[in-house]
């Protein structure tokens, strides 16, 4: 698990395609400056805010969308 620094955030400095894609909604949809930003596996990001509650967003190749989950699980399905 990797953590981004604000430079990261703000020059897209992740590791994968996908994660360039949730990086982008969340920066679209939240205020990214306000959270701990981490990068977990190649689809997902894991959000810790302020309160210390977490969330993960994991790119889904199928529906081209960003999904929000409130447990980490690797899902084999997303791997395809």
């Amino acid at each position: 698990m990797k953590q981004l620094t604000q430079e990261n955030i703000l020059k897209n400095q992740v590791d994968t395609i996908e994660q360039f894609k949730v990086l982008d909604y969340l920066k679209k949809q939240l205020s990214i400056d306000e959270f701990a930003v981490y990068l977990i596996d190649r689809f997902t990001i894991k959000v810790i805010d302020k309160n210390n509650e977490q969330g993960y967003f994991k790119y889904n190749s199928k529906t081209k969308e960003v999904d929000f989950y409130e447990k980490y699980t690797k899902n084999k399905e997303m791997e395809r």
